[in-house]
């Protein structure tokens, strides 16, 4: 009884084997890329306010609420709306300063918006930490995937034609991209969608 469980197990593993073989043998896979840039979607900057930032010889600003309402009246001027900076009093902590100030986070989704409140200069005031959110849009990703697999598709047409053979039907596809909405400190740059297309062989 055990010798007839053993055999019945070797010849199911060699069943299953036979199968991979020729799953294997009766698909061809290539890989495909397409040049694409993704889209800027919104813009942040830290804002820094520090008395320490103020520097020697300037006395007509002794406190940090004076340095803080003379920038905000600067912003309200080019009409950013105040409330949409958000305070980060522990980021502040972190700098090392030794006087009295604080952090605030600006983010918009507006070009026009980010260079008025980057263009608004004012002792003991700094920006830093400017970045883009850049993505893809659906609309623009299934025109490239479509690009793909046009590439792809011609790829094995031929390799199958030296073999003598057509391609059928696509049994997989993989996408092996990065291309999540993301926060980067640079201008976007060509990147690559990438994948991998099995088709089967006729």
């Amino acid at each position: 009884m055990k010798n007839l469980i053993i055999a019945f197990a070797l010849l199911l593993t060699w069943v299953t084997n036979a199968q991979d073989t020729s799953e294997i043998h009766n698909t061809i896979e290539v890989n495909s890329s397409v040049k694409f840039k993704k889209e800027i979607i919104g813009y942040r900057v830290k804002i820094i306010i520090s008395l320490d930032q103020l520097g020697y010889g300037v006395s007509d600003c002794n406190s940090f609420e004076e340095l803080k309402e003379r920038y905000f009246k600067k912003l309200k001027e080019k009409g950013i709306d105040t409330d949409k900076l958000k305070e980060s009093k522990i980021e502040y902590l972190t700098m090392y300063f030794q006087k009295d100030g604080t952090v605030y986070n600006f983010e918009t989704k507006s070009q026009e918006d980010i260079s008025k409140v980057l263009s608004t200069r004012i002792i003991g005031v700094s920006t830093n930490s400017f970045e883009y959110q850049i993505d893809i849009e659906n609309i623009k990703y299934d025109v490239l995937y479509e690009e793909a697999l046009q590439k792809a598709t011609d790829k094995a047409k031929k390799i199958a034609l030296k073999s003598k053979r057509k391609i059928g039907k696509i049994a997989k596809v993989t996408d092996n991209s990065s291309y999540y909405k993301n926060w980067v400190y640079y201008n976007p740059q060509d990147e690559f969608l990438q994948f991998t297309i099995t088709f089967e062989m006729l």
